[in-house]
């Protein structure tokens, strides 16, 4: 009777949160398509990748700033405070022209600051690709100093606005702020040279593939540092209803403690047909769904998981790299495929590119799969995640390189060489597989009309690569 009590309160806790969200249902019928489509998209506030938080924070804290020091001044000049005498450097028009000149050097470099910061997004969207324009808007340092600049100007003209000198009024000179703004540009300059010193490393090709490789690292980390699940016993999964994505657009992430305990609560289990990184039609069949064989059939149920699972998946305009680790090798992929187009012809940087795959690869093979299967805190299996296989990163990186530098000698050496480095993490025999099937294609896929000594150089290690593969073959790692 206490399990059947338990199971009916968290089915009437879900149906009240199903009759709640009638009236949104009753309201999307009578949007427009386009107003529906944008309903359908979460559009969260880029906390960090935007220039104006930051720049607002610190605009805020020069008003707190001018307002302190106001403070000050008006108690001195009502004769509440004695300042030193060095804080007085003369009189109104002396402070007019001091904080004049200020304000105007401050947005004079504030002006240079905003156009070296859009050189740069238009040197980056070239040379790299628009996909790490974010990366290069939510640099905390060029927002810093953006910020900081953009301060000292406003506390600048506010101090020039409250100096006042009319004819018969006593003249109001407050060198408090004065003194505050001169101090304030004087570390503009510091900031300045640090911000040219920033630039100068952030347009570094090698800068921003480690970065990448950071963010790749840090993505495999959360996604592996799940706890290890109880053993469940295997399911023979039998859709029995469909759950549809409600926008189109990217599949960002999914919120798998919120998906879990709406399939407990439903008595369900859900398979997910997509991994994040997919692109998804709205409508499309994104999730299937069973009724968990232990428990009672409930109709209403794929209606009310339907309403909760959209809370749980988030479809955005744009890939991000949160659950998405195959997004990092893309970015890697471009950045070498742009260096080899017949504009730049930059193999050093194609091979730098393949340097930072290897890493990446490595860390794939090294962090251990993450768990597809979630249960809830019975041990009870409730949602099955797509699953990102090594084979298919691998594919996703070195196929496009391998194409498109085809008569590149120097690029399908390296190529062999990341193979051979790759072997001594190997784990199954599918991705032996895999690397021998990569190795053969790049082989294959060599234009010989190379001098002699470049395909024998080739050819050496195109063997080398076959050779400790051969040895993986063999091994007591790659036995299934």
């Amino acid at each position: 009777m206490s399990l059947r009590r338990d199971r009916f309160h968290g089915l009437l806790s879900v149906t009240n949160r199903f009759i709640t969200s009638k009236r949104w249902e009753k309201e999307s019928h009578r949007m427009k398509p386009q107003q529906k489509f944008l309903s359908g998209v979460r559009c969260h506030i880029p906390w960090r990748t935007n220039l104006w938080l930051i720049p607002g924070l610190l605009v805020a804290s020069s008003l707190v700033l001018f307002t302190v020091t106001q403070i000050i001044d008006r108690a001195q000049f009502n004769g509440v405070i004695q300042l030193p005498r060095w804080v007085n450097q003369g009189g109104a028009s002396d402070c007019l022209a001091l904080v004049a000149a200020t304000a105007g050097a401050i947005i004079t470099t504030l002006g240079l600051v905003l156009s070296i910061t859009v050189l740069i997004f238009s040197t980056a969207a070239t040379q790299f690709g628009q996909r790490l324009l974010r990366r290069y808007m939510r640099d905390r340092g060029t927002q810093t100093c953006i910020g900081i600049f953009s301060a000292t100007f406003v506390f600048a003209l506010l101090t020039l606005l409250s100096i006042t000198a009319r004819p018969g009024e006593r003249e109001y000179v407050p060198w408090v702020s004065a003194l505050v703004s001169i101090a304030l540009a004087l570390s503009c300059v510091a900031v300045l040279i640090y911000f040219i010193h920033h630039v100068a490393l952030a347009i570094q090709v090698n800068t921003v593939l480690t970065e990448i490789g950071g963010d790749l690292s840090r993505t495999l980390g959360e996604l592996t540092s799940k706890p290890a699940e109880i053993p469940v016993a295997p399911v023979i999964f039998e859709p029995q209803f469909t759950l549809r994505a409600s926008a189109s657009g990217y599949l960002q992430w999914i919120d798998y403690h919120i998906l879990v305990n709406a399939a407990r609560d439903t008595d369900t289990i859900v398979k997910l047909d997509h991994r994040p990184g997919r692109y998804v039609l709205e409508g499309s069949v994104i999730a299937t769904g069973m009724f968990d064989p232990g428990y009672d059939v409930h109709q209403e149920a794929p209606a009310m998981l339907a309403r909760v699972f959209q809370r749980a998946v988030n479809i955005g305009p744009r890939r991000t790299m949160r659950q998405d680790p195959e997004f990092a090798i893309a970015q890697f992929v471009e950045i070498g495929l742009r260096a080899m187009s017949p504009a730049v012809n930059d193999p050093n940087t194609m091979l730098s590119c393949l340097d930072y795959l290897s890493a990446g690869f490595m860390e794939l093979l090294r962090n251990p799969s993450y768990s597809f299967s979630h249960c809830d805190s019975n041990g009870q299996l409730r949602v099955i995640a797509k699953r990102v296989s090594f084979e298919r990163m691998l594919a996703a990186g070195l196929n496009p390189i391998r194409q498109v530098a085809h008569d590149s000698v120097a690029v399908t050496i390296r190529i062999f060489h990341t193979i051979s480095a790759l072997v001594p993490f190997l784990k199954t025999p599918a991705q032996v597989e895999e690397l021998k099937a990569q190795a053969d294609l790049t082989r294959e896929g060599f234009i010989t009309t190379a001098a002699s000594r470049d395909a024998d150089d080739v050819d050496r290690a195109y063997a080398a690569a076959k050779q400790a593969l051969a040895a993986a073959t063999h091994a007591d790692v790659a036995k299934p």
